[in-house]
């Protein structure tokens, strides 16, 4: 009668009473990471006891305990399961350490709670591992445009991700769609494969129909793959082109030097065409009549003439050897090329011009070019006439020289031509001016006269003295030096050069002074003093022994006329009677080391 009433209240209690399980529907693992599952209950009416119990789902479909947690036992790992040694349980949650591919599979959280009764829910472990970066080969032949189908372009692999990762190609930093079907434009083939280890490579081949804008196209690939706890990411490949073979569609033809071209130029001619590899070029040059000289052929394009000349003026052509292309394109291209010159220039008058001291000279000079032409007279660095006459009055000496006419073409660098003309101008000798008074310090002391003189025809220096001169001559200038000491012979007659030739003659006359000795040689224009032995040395040192004589001549007069000074008598014998002489002479020769002389007694 009992049992009806307890099972009825029984079945109130658990009516009363509700067990909620929350688990995730799927949890992120990374391979060989530790990844914890999280499970939360809520348990209302009376319980005596929780418990959480973790089962794993097998392969057909069963489930196997693997762990459990109570509030009185706390976590317990069940024995005997392939989970065993890396599972731990606690009241949050069910840790798995080292995480392998085999975990990729559901989870049972199952929370029980006595009479109350149970709950359940299910979560699936998602296993993730990043694949390795993806490597790319390109086609290493040489492709072309005129292939009818498409050409495979390169391949690429990236190795052991999980799951199988994606591979995506792209052109130029676009995207390539992903199309497997073969057809005549593009397509990729995919392949996947599971390696021994669970992991996943995969790889592609790019196929492409190619044309002439391809030549410059940067190919890469791409791999997608998912990670923990990154998320989504991406890895790029090395880029990489294609060789491509392509034909001629336009031929380019230029001079390789800017500028104009003058005679003695080098022509350097490029002919280059937009096909690859570049075709072989033959170049001809286009005659008068029509008909054409074949000059040859090059394969870098480049046709070279070394110096040319006005005749090498005229049409050229070049033409490219392509034989891929269609017979339709035309590829040859002309150019022309003009040849500045300049002749040399013509002067009214032939060189060597000899004109006569004073006169005037005018003369002009004319030039023919491709385009106008200046005009300049210049002698050395000075520029005398900007136009075609040079015209100079009253010439001189300093006429003489050479006269260049410059003729240049301004419009084109560097086009010049001179023509020279060597002015002489004749007349009697032109002495060089100076000083003409040379002194020295004392008879005997050597100067060097110096002589210059400048005429056409060149003139002869003679001297007044009989001394070997020192003559050294340039152009139409003569320099004459002669060195000799003084004397007074040469004071009183002095010294002469003369400058002669057959239109007459021009002496100079040098003086000479012999003055009284200095601490310091003279300087005298027109010569160059010479000591001879230290004789400004020697002079003092007897004008110093002089005065010393004569103070002494003086203190032994004064001392015998006062009678202090007796010499060869006694104290007994008086003073004789003596002659006297109070007439002193002193005489200086110059040029001797000591001169002196002492008269009287």
């Amino acid at each position: 009668m009992f049992a009806a009433p307890l099972l009825l209240m029984l079945i109130a209690a658990g009516a009363w009473g509700q067990v909620r399980v929350s688990v995730p529907e799927e949890v992120e693992a990374e391979l060989t990471q530790s990844v914890t599952i999280p499970c939360t209950h809520t348990v209302t009416g009376p319980h005596a006891s929780v418990m959480v119990e973790w089962f794993v789902v097998l392969a057909g479909g069963g489930r196997q305990r693997i762990a459990y947690w109570d509030r009185s036992a706390g976590g317990v790992t069940d024995e005997d399961t392939d989970l065993t040694p890396r599972v731990a349980v606690d009241g949050a949650g069910l840790t798995l350490t080292g995480v392998k591919l085999t975990d990729e599979r559901s989870f049972l959280c199952q929370v029980t709670a006595g009479v109350t009764g149970s709950s359940e829910g299910s979560v699936r472990v998602r296993v993730y591992d990043a694949p390795e970066t993806p490597e790319v080969t390109s086609n290493p032949a040489i492709l072309s445009v005129t292939e009818q189908l498409p050409s495979e372009i390169g391949s690429c692999i990236s190795r052991n991700g999980f799951p199988a990762p994606t591979l995506t190609w792209y052109k130029d930093g676009t995207v390539l769609p992903t199309v497997t079907s073969h057809n005549d434009y593009m397509y990729e083939t995919p392949r996947v494969v599971r390696e021994a280890s669970g992991l996943f490579t995969v790889s592609s081949r790019l196929f492409l129909k190619l044309n002439k804008g391809n030549k410059d196209s940067v190919f890469s690939c791409r791999v997608g793959f998912h990670t923990v706890p990154a998320g989504d990411r991406v890895i790029d490949s090395d880029p990489f082109s294609i060789t491509l073979h392509y034909h001629s569609e336009r031929v380019t033809f230029a001079l390789m030097e800017g500028g104009e071209v003058k005679e003695g130029d080098k022509v350097r001619m490029k002919c280059s065409s937009d096909g690859f590899p570049p075709p072989e070029y033959i170049f001809y040059r286009l005659m008068g009549d029509g008909e054409e000289q074949e000059l040859g052929t090059s394969v870098d394009g480049v046709w070279e003439l070394p110096a040319v000349m006005r005749n090498d003026t005229g049409p050229y052509r070049c033409e490219a050897l392509d034989f891929d292309a269609p017979p339709n394109i035309e590829l040859k291209k002309e150019l022309s090329l003009f040849v500045h010159y300049l002749q040399t220039p013509e002067v009214s008058a032939r060189s060597p011009l000899t004109l006569p001291l004073g006169h005037d000279l005018e003369v002009t000079c004319s030039a023919q070019g491709s385009a106008p032409v200046k005009i300049i007279w210049r002698k050395g660095k000075d520029h005398l006439s900007h136009s075609p006459t040079l015209s100079l009055k009253k010439l001189g000496y300093k006429s003489i020289g050479t006269y260049v006419c410059e003729v240049t073409v301004p419009s084109v660098r560097g086009l010049v031509r001179t023509r020279q003309l060597k002015v002489l101008v004749e007349g009697k000798p032109s002495l060089e001016s100076g000083g003409s008074e040379v002194r020295v310090e004392g008879e005997g002391q050597r100067v060097t006269l110096t002589c210059a003189a400048t005429a056409h025809p060149t003139p002869k220096i003679s001297w007044s003295v009989d001394k070997q001169p020192v003559v050294s001559s340039w152009d139409q200038a003569v320099v004459s030096k002669v060195s000799l000491p003084v004397t007074a012979a040469l004071e009183r007659s002095g010294v002469t050069c003369n400058a002669s030739n057959r239109h007459g003659w021009t002496v100079r006359a040098f003086t000479l002074t012999i003055v009284a000795p200095t601490t310091e040689t003279p300087v005298t224009p027109g010569g160059e003093g010479e000591r001879v032995g230290g004789a400004g040395i020697v002079v003092t040192a007897v004008v110093v022994c002089v005065l010393f004589l004569l103070l002494l001549v003086c203190a032994l007069y004064c001392l015998h006329k006062r009678g202090k000074l007796r010499c060869g008598q006694s104290s007994k014998q008086g003073i004789p009677t003596e002659t006297r002489n109070d007439n002193i002479t002193v005489e200086m020769k110059p040029g001797h080391e000591e001169n002196s002389g002492l008269m009287g007694r």
